[in-house]
């Protein structure tokens, strides 16, 4: 790639101060989209020190607001503001970046590459995602037009909540924080064994799971064709709420908080005495609950069926809302809250 020269400002080499040496990138960016908008500088400041700098010197040639189009009044005023009176100042690639899908263009994805913290939530227009690999925090949900993520494997936090068009999640294996929730073309999470936080709420074709035993928080709530969750029991949260075909939980007795709300054919909970918070709301099949005294927070909200609860002394907060067959809660003292209708 040949280098472009930038273009002649005029009074722009006295408005700046001694700059550092510029990428190519600046170049060519100056020389493809010398008609500034004030949106525009706004994404160049965000990105590094230097190009600050440049762009508070450009703002000086904006001619008015009404060239920022699709931008509210308000934020445009506040944007100009910013960048005439200096107060971005200690912008750099430290700090937060946030653009509407009215504000981004697609050429400007290759100057966030260095950008700490960056939200495009919602813009439909990212594809190509190639250069945002060593960005720390990364947020492109429902950024529907996503294919191809595998260029993010070294994201820490990373959100692709809602790309319905996300299939290969493959290359995200050392990916901290993950969020996939609502990718509903996402099947195979076999690579994803080593995510920290991973939430996969919603991906309706997720089935094998035996893979992701060694996550520490994970999310399958509305994972309706997970049935075998044998492998989780090292987990330290599991919320499995909404799997209605979950049956045998057996597993899980090693579960530090688990949530297995509205699993309806959830009967046999005799393995989960030792979960510290476990929450078995709406779980109408349910009856006996003999063997959970020792849980520290048991949610049993709407068990429709459950009777006796004169094993649950000992338990330290207990929600017994909507549990219509409990009459006699006389072994119950002990508890320190207690939660009835």
């Amino acid at each position: 790639m040949s280098i472009i020269p930038p273009k002649k400002i005029p009074g722009l080499e006295a408005a700046l101060p001694p700059l550092p040496h510029l990428p190519l990138e600046v170049w060519i960016i100056i020389s493809e989209h010398g008609d500034f908008t004030a949106s525009t500088l706004f994404a160049m400041s965000g990105t590094c020190r230097a190009w600050y700098h440049l762009a508070h010197a450009l703002a000086g040639f904006l001619p008015s607001a009404h060239r920022l189009v699709g931008v509210r009044t308000n934020v445009k005023e506040k944007l100009l503001g910013w960048l005439r009176d200096g107060t971005l100042g200690s912008w750099d690639f430290h700090k937060q970046l946030v653009l509407s899908s009215t504000q981004f263009e697609v050429w400007m994805i290759q100057l966030f590459g260095q950008v700490h913290t960056l939200d495009l939530h919602g813009c439909g227009k990212v594809v190509d995602v190639s250069a945002l690999g060593n960005v720390h925090t990364l947020n492109l949900s429902y950024c529907h037009n996503l294919v191809d993520v595998s260029a993010l494997r070294s994201v820490h936090t990373l959100n692709l909540s809602g790309c319905r068009n996300l299939v290969d999640v493959s290359g995200l294996g050392n990916v901290h924080t993950l969020d996939l929730s609502g990718c509903s073309n996402v099947v195979d999470v076999s690579a994803l064994g080593n995510v920290h936080t991973l939430n996969l709420c919603g991906c309706r074709k997720v089935v094998d799971v035996s893979a992701l035993g060694n996550v520490h928080t994970l999310n399958l709530s509305w994972c309706v064709n997970v049935v075998d969750v044998s492998a989780l029991g090292s987990v330290h949260t599991l919320n499995l709420s909404d799997c209605y075909d979950a049956v045998d939980v057996s597993a899980l007795g090693n579960v530090h908080t688990l949530n297995l709300s509205r699993c309806y054919n959830v009967v046999d909970v005799s393995a989960l005495g030792n979960v510290h918070n476990l929450n078995l709301s709406y779980c109408h099949n349910l009856v006996d609950v003999s063997a959970l005294g020792n849980v520290h927070i048991l949610k049993l909200f709407s068990c429709s069926n459950v009777v006796d609860v004169s094993a649950l002394g000992s338990v330290h907060t207990l929600d017994l809302r909507y549990c219509r067959n409990v009459f006699d809660v006389s072994a119950l003292s002990g508890v320190t809250n207690l939660i009835i209708e």
